[in-house]
């Protein structure tokens, strides 16, 4: 079955030597809805040429309350972090992407997992 969450990240660390294992990236089934609730969001809600980048630590206890706090985190459209229901979670904006990019990048990860580091993978993706 076809894993959206993974294929996207697998494209973002494609050539960078790094293995989601080694980020302790999450790719179950509610991080798979979460990812893909944010993303249909985003379609609609970042406006063409620009993304956004969106780490979650896991494990998401509440993952509709997520979705809907992370929803208006994006619509805010600036950089944040803070907390989420128990959950760490930042937010990066990024204007003038490359093009045929997805409007928005997103990695749930392991609390151990620095997530300044996914942000800064996804952004030289979308921007190369």
């Amino acid at each position: 079955m076809a894993n959206p969450a993974r294929d996207m990240t697998e494209a973002v660390l494609a050539g960078s030597g790094l293995s989601t294992a080694r980020l302790g990236l999450r790719f179950d089934r509610v991080v798979v809805r979460v990812l893909g609730d944010l993303r249909v969001f985003a379609e609609g809600a970042v406006p063409e040429g620009s993304a956004v980048v969106v780490t979650i630590s896991a494990p998401i206890r509440l993952p509709a309350k997520t979705v809907e706090a992370m929803r208006e985190r994006i619509a805010a459209a600036d950089d944040q972090s803070g907390e989420v229901h128990g959950n760490q979670v930042r937010v990066r904006w990024l204007r003038k992407v490359a093009g045929g990019r997805p409007k928005l990048v997103g990695f749930v990860h392991n609390p151990s997992t620095k997530a300044g580091d996914l942000l800064d993978l996804a952004e030289r993706w979308l921007r190369s």
